[in-house]
């Protein structure tokens, strides 16, 4: 298990200033959240490869930008809009390519959508089997207000695609989604690739680690029965913190406790 911070953290800190401060102060692993199209573009990622080798910091997963417009775009009822996107986001597979990333992110369809589940899982292994030309894997996250914010529906998904469908775990958005972390984390058991860590109490969902009252002994301890080998990525909003050293200081936190596991 590799324990690091997602540049999401940083945000709206430029993505290669964050990649940079993370690589500095000897981070071992990131999530890289692209925040603009155009820094899908070869000059940006040559940057950030750049970054990450003088660094020596792992980016172990990536995650695109519009994922908010997921449901209009990859999971709607209209075909073409969904083909096109379908194409687009192998920009993403080639980003992820090029940083070594072996993961990709997406929220997938909102509370909202329409199509049926059947039709949402052959989509996802769709994306998955184009994404695997690159040696990449698509990761879906439980994002609050979208399909995979229920661990009935996770559950449905890995059914239908005979646990095909691999997820990227977040603790705050099952907080958020109401459900408990435990729930969610069990719907999505032994398929999880990757995951997002935050801490929460009654004073706020989104909290770093080690301000808050999530049992984090328990989470290492059923990642690791279950042969978890992914990141563990501390993923909190910019105002969680005041200074970005709190941030390390909260990764010194989720260390020693990986470490009395």
């Amino acid at each position: 298990m590799k324990l690091g911070i997602s540049i999401a953290s940083m945000y709206p800190l430029e993505t290669e200033k964050s990649l940079e401060f993370l690589g500095k102060n000897g981070v071992p692993v990131t999530e890289i959240f692209f925040n603009s199209p155009c820094e899908l573009e070869p000059r940006f990622t040559s940057l950030l490869n750049k970054i990450r080798k003088t660094h020596g910091i792992e980016i172990a997963s990536i995650h695109p930008c519009g994922s908010v417009a997921e449901p209009y775009f990859l999971f709607s009822e209209y075909k073409r809009r969904y083909e096109e996107a379908f194409d687009f986001y192998k920009k993403y597979y080639l980003a992820a390519q090029k940083l070594g990333a072996g993961t990709v992110v997406i929220h997938g369809d909102s509370y909202a959508g329409s199509i049926p589940a059947e039709e949402y899982c052959r989509r996802l292994m769709a994306m998955n089997e184009e994404a695997a030309k690159y040696g990449v894997t698509i990761s879906h996250e439980n994002v609050n207000r979208f399909r995979a914010a229920s661990p009935d529906f996770v559950k449905a998904l890995s059914e239908m695609s005979n646990n095909a469908i691999k997820y990227t775990f977040d603790i705050k958005q099952a907080v958020r989604a109401g459900f408990g972390v435990f729930d969610m984390y069990n719907a999505m058991r032994r398929n999880v690739i990757n995951v997002h860590i935050s801490d929460h109490s009654e004073k706020g969902d989104c909290l770093l680690p080690g301000q808050g009252t999530f049992d984090f002994k328990r989470l290492f301890s059923a990642l690791e029965a279950d042969g978890f080998d992914g990141a563990c990525l501390i993923e909190v909003y910019r105002g969680a913190y005041n200074e970005y050293c709190e941030l390390l200081d909260s990764l010194n936190f989720v260390k020693k406790n990986h470490k009395i596991c």
